[in-house]
């Protein structure tokens, strides 16, 4: 097994002056950086932070937003024997101080604009941090010769330490070691073609296991170029895809929804002629894709996938399920999204669909190779659906100073990853949702609020919808939802109808499902988004104290 240094070091080997990282910011200002100056500039990293008193297996805090400097950070706190810990600059400083304190992390690294926080961190902390900024590690020239690089890091050696959030407790710490993650590269990189003649958009925050490593380890491991975004306002992303010649994205569903509402806002404003013909040409499309596999997309409608960008492969979805719907909708246009499944204690990939072969729309696809995907029972009235379990050379170690909660995950090798699947004839696994998200209605049925919310979001009038259980007077649970309207759509109702509107869209958009997932009431959220994390997933828990504390709702109801 091998450790990440090892697998940086022969990506340098091999891609020694192919560009590896770019960005371009809103001035037009350009950075470009190959394997080599990362690795001089890394190298010079590890020994500054060495200087500074940096011990082997000491935590270093990574604060920064995506950027080419960001690869510096990372490899040289590896090279300098540290162990990486990523921070959401989009916390809060009570929060970012509850995981450097619970973590004792004396060491940061942040760009320019993050750079003034760490005083504010310490006044909270009480103590001083040792700061470095990235930004003055980037323009390194000196040559490093191979042999004067130590290479003593282990494959069981900790590499990262990926935390939740929270104010307050403690926040559970993913231990990842260098072995734990290189084998998800490796494995990754046998079943995607991916390489030099790639361009990677990386618009998903660094400090996610999916982006770390698909993202950005992948692509420098096989010579692939990540371009970075000055902004993540829609007009830059849709330039920097063309300009930049972008040929695989990772995104999270929501984005991608966003992408396939925006091609259809866009047919709907065509002229009545061209309108009736998009909708024959794409409907028989979608019927030859599904129903012969033929992928004739790419050919009908060159000029949608050409508005993204000419050189796209593919899109890459991850962090939560993506509608089936949207995805054959995708490809019919000649889009293709690969959807996979993993979770940051798996480094994090455990599933995927191939990218050019035969798919199944409605699973995330068999295990990579070397992990072993099982699903056990939670009813023995329900022998096909259950808690999905994992085995391979990706599983971490542990969770940080949490030897309690590192026992309830595993059962010998198997991680039991809480989320509940089922698993078909093929091997290809499916999700359909989280344990602790279950509702049980009164009739002991379990009801999965991830299903409600995809067939709810395809309807255009609603924006955002989270779905919750609702605690009865006889201490059972019924489906309430929470929806965000789109603005636009909300205007054409008249205020006075608005309610009654609301509950026939609600109606109609779970006319397929089974009458015990029917939602019994709902709440149309006046604020402009639903509580969220920074991959766009629901946050439920917090959604319930905004209803309690600012809605009129009794803790009692939730």
């Amino acid at each position: 097994m091998q450790t990440l240094l090892e697998l940086f070091l022969n990506s340098v080997e091999k891609f020694p002056k192919e560009i590896a990282v770019s960005s371009s910011d809103s001035a037009g200002k350009k950075i470009k950086l190959n394997r080599t100056q990362i690795l001089n500039s890394s190298l010079l990293l590890a020994e500054k932070l060495k200087e500074m008193g940096l011990g082997e297996g000491q935590t270093v805090a990574m604060f920064s937003s995506n950027r080419p400097e960001w690869s510096i950070g990372f490899f040289g706190i590896l090279f300098g024997g540290g162990v990486i810990v990523p921070l959401d600059i989009n916390l809060g400083d009570k929060e970012i101080s509850n995981i450097l304190n619970r973590s004792m992390t004396e060491f940061v690294l942040a760009d320019e604009s993050n750079i003034e926080r760490i005083q504010e961190l310490q006044e909270i902390l009480g103590k001083p941090l040792k700061a470095l900024s990235l930004e003055s590690f980037c323009s390194v020239k000196h040559p490093v010769s191979f042999n004067k690089i130590q290479r003593d890091a282990k494959p069981e050696d900790l590499a990262i330490i990926s935390f939740s959030s929270g104010t307050t407790g403690i926040p559970k710490g993913v231990m990842l070691t260098h072995g734990n993650i290189a084998s998800n590269v490796n494995a990754v990189l046998e079943i995607f073609d991916c390489g030099k003649k790639d361009i990677f958009l990386s618009i998903l925050p660094l400090h996610h296991m999916f982006e770390s490593t698909a993202g950005f380890l992948l692509p420098i491991v096989s010579g692939a170029r990540i371009h970075y975004l000055s902004s993540l306002n829609p007009r830059v992303l849709r330039e920097s895809m063309l300009e930049e010649k972008i040929t695989i994205c990772l995104m999270v569903p929501a984005v991608i929804r966003l992408i396939h509402k925006r091609i259809f806002g866009e047919v709907s404003n065509l002229s009545p002629m061209k309108r009736v013909l998009f909708w024959i040409l794409f409907l028989t499309s979608r019927f030859l894709l599904f129903r012969f596999c033929l992928r004739l997309g790419g050919k009908i409608f060159p000029k949608i996938r050409n508005s993204l960008s000419p050189n796209l492969r593919y899109l890459v979805s991850g962090g939560a399920p993506l509608n089936s719907d949207i995805s054959i909708d995708m490809l019919s246009l000649g889009i293709e999204v690969i959807q996979g499944y993993g979770l940051t204690e798996t480094s994090p990939v455990t599933n995927a669909n191939l990218p050019g072969i035969r798919r199944y729309f409605h699973t995330v696809g068999p295990p990579i190779p070397g992990v072993e995907v099982r699903v056990e029972s939670l009813d023995s009235t329900k022998d096909k659906e259950g808690e999905i379990w994992i085995k391979g050379p990706n599983v971490m170690s542990g969770y940080y100073k949490n030897d309690k909660l590192t026992e309830e995950v595993f059962y010998k090798d198997w991680f039991k990853t809480g989320d509940i699947g089922r698993i078909d004839k093929k091997g290809n696994l499916t999700i359909c949702g989280r344990i602790k998200n279950v509702i049980i209605n009164e009739m002991g049925k379990n009801i999965y609020p991830e299903e409600i919310e995809e067939e709810l979001l395809k309807n255009g009038f609603f924006k955002e919808v989270c779905v919750i259980g609702k605690r009865t007077r006889r201490g059972s649970e019924e489906v309430f939802a929470v929806v965000l309207l789109d603005e636009e759509q909300e205007k054409l109702v008249e205020a006075s109808e608005k309610l009654e509107y609301v509950k026939n869209e609600i109606n109609k958009s779970l006319e397929s499902l089974a009458d015990y997932k029917k939602i019994t009431d709902f709440f149309i959220w006046p604020q402009e988004s639903l509580p969220k994390t920074t991959n766009l997933k629901n946050k439920r828990e917090d959604l319930k104290i905004q209803l309690i504390e600012n809605h009129g709702f009794l803790d009692s109801d939730f």
